[in-house]
């Protein structure tokens, strides 16, 4: 059982809301005996719903903070339906007030469980103000193509990479934390076209890269050569 004493009368388990599409979440595998706990929590002004997931080991126990802190928005129109990671921790506090870290493969499985509740036309957005994404918020910067930052890998890998919107105001501020906004395919033919051109903007990056930092160049440029390889298998399979 998740220890539930740190949470307040807005927040209730989403075991107890079964009508509402996160509690789809709940109890769902991310790793070797690690599942999710999913909390519901209040409303805010236009009626989209804070959630918090928690991961739940029966080797290390309850994880007493939430490793995603997040906002789920549903309508009728396909850009309706959303969600978003206002907070991802890759460091986390057990009950005993020892901390583990994340591992990648939980994290990609994480984004992933997030995308499958994102219908055709919705998006999924993560923050990456936080320590963990700092090559992504580096390259963004640098203009490095979202699909080819580690972020923008883990919202592709979650069926959202259709297309991306770098949510940063440049000129005098910004409004809460930086984000990146991936989108999954309206349809076939949305999908074909936005492929297509992907496959054109990594290419124009792989052949002029050499202003990148070495580190961000390091890291980002084998998540560009996958990304390519992957879209280009997908334009041959629907040629065929």
């Amino acid at each position: 059982m998740v220890n539930l004493e740190h949470t307040d009368q807005r927040w209730t388990p989403a075991s107890a809301r079964r009508d509402h599409s996160l509690a789809r979440l709940d109890g769902a595998l991310v790793g070797e005996d690690v599942r999710l706990h999913v909390e519901l929590g209040p409303r805010n002004h236009v009626g989209s719903t804070y959630f918090r997931l928690y991961l739940v080991t029966g080797e290390l126990g309850p994880l007493v903070e939430p490793v995603v802190f997040g906002l789920q928005n549903e309508g009728p129109y396909p850009g309706y339906n959303w969600l978003e990671i206002i907070e991802w921790r890759d460091l986390l506090t057990l009950a005993d007030g020892r901390s583990v870290e994340v591992p990648a493969g939980i994290e990609r499985l994480v984004f992933q469980r997030l995308g499958d509740l994102v219908p055709p036309g919705g998006h999924l957005m993560a923050e990456y103000d936080s320590p963990s994404r700092v090559v992504t918020a580096r390259a963004l910067y640098m203009k490095v193509p979202p699909i080819a930052t580690p972020l923008g890998a883990l919202l592709a890998a979650a069926g959202c990479g259709v297309a991306f919107k770098d949510w940063y105001i440049s000129e005098g501020g910004r409004e809460g934390p930086r984000k990146l906004q991936g989108f999954r395919a309206l349809d076939r033919e949305h999908s074909r076209v936005r492929t297509a051109e992907m496959v054109a903007t990594l290419e124009a990056f792989l052949e002029r890269n050499d202003d990148l930092d070495w580190d961000v160049l390091a890291q980002c440029r084998p998540i560009a050569d996958e990304a390519l390889t992957a879209l280009r298998q997908d334009l041959d399979r629907r040629k065929g």
